[in-house]
């Protein structure tokens, strides 16, 4: 679910990108998202005392791994091409693996590491990454450092703010992003006005919007921090490998994308993992 609905947001950002520029189009995502959870957080759960030591841990957690995050991956895809975002997420799998057995001391089996690498193999194919379009670059390693910064996130939010349900570890980690990429947004906007750029809010762009920002972040985030609760940031990182395949469903349903087989082959790949991943160790 997390997977899929993020997907819904890739076309909608694709036709904004025309007369937006990318920081003001995280700031559009990111805050009416937090908002309309703030609201359903609110109304399912009525009033939650949140002390000031969670809205801290919150705040410096979704403000440096997903807002600092999405910025440094906009970034090394302005740096290089919109194919390095697709390879270093691929690696988002590894880079949960490597929290897991650093920091949680995990022990992993041989069919976990098999596992990983049908993962990674399996989004790379789907993402459409071939060995002969992509060199190596500097946005590489800002790609590569905001996908560690959201794995080390998922990983925090489920350590530290384990007492509220996903949909409230959502919100507090989802407002310190929107204040940390409004900030930057603010002090862009003073220093290089030049820069920014603004569309219009007619009717269909407010509609196309919504789905960018409430029904793409309001659904994926609370989906993917329970399912990261419950599978492991690593296994859980390998649905999101599949978000290409979805992407490219959805563009095949608005008729605007033909249906590429080959992408099937790496979802495949990708399912294959996760059982792998999650089969017990034989005695």
């Amino acid at each position: 679910m997390a997977a899929f609905s993020w997907s819904l947001g890739f076309p909608a950002g694709e036709s904004l990108m025309g007369s937006w520029d990318l920081l003001t189009l995280v700031v559009l995502r990111l805050v009416p998202g937090t908002l309309a959870l703030l609201v359903f957080w609110r109304l399912v759960e009525g009033c939650i005392n949140v002390d000031v030591i969670s809205w801290i841990k919150g705040i410096i957690v979704g403000g440096v791994g997903f807002g600092l995050g999405t910025t440094l991956l906009l970034y090394g895809q302005e740096q290089s091409n919109p194919v390095t975002p697709a390879v270093a997420a691929a690696m988002m799998p590894v880079a949960g693996a490597l929290l897991e057995v650093f920091i949680d001391k995990k022990q992993i089996s041989r069919t976990f590491i098999l596992g990983l690498l049908c993962a990674v193999i399996g989004g790379l194919i789907a993402a459409g990454v071939g060995l002969n379009d992509y060199n190596l670059n500097i946005g590489f390693f800002w790609c590569l450092s905001a996908v560690c910064l959201y794995a080390w996130a998922t990983r925090e939010t489920n350590r530290r703010l384990s007492q509220f349900s996903s949909l409230g570890q959502t919100v507090i980690t989802l407002i310190g992003a929107a204040t940390f990429v409004s900030i930057i947004l603010g002090f862009a906007a003073f220093i290089f006005p030049e820069q920014r750029q603004y569309g219009s809010f007619d009717s269909e762009t407010l509609i196309v919007m919504f789905a960018f920002s409430v029904l793409s972040v309001s659904i994926s985030q609370p989906c993917w921090i329970a399912g990261a609760r419950g599978l492991g940031i690593a296994i859980a990182s390998f649905h999101l490998n599949a978000v290409p395949f979805y992407v490219m469903g959805v563009m095949v349903f608005m008729g605007d994308d033909m249906f590429d087989p080959f992408k099937l082959l790496g979802v495949a790949l990708i399912t294959l993992g996760v059982f792998l991943a999650q089969k017990p160790p034989a005695r």
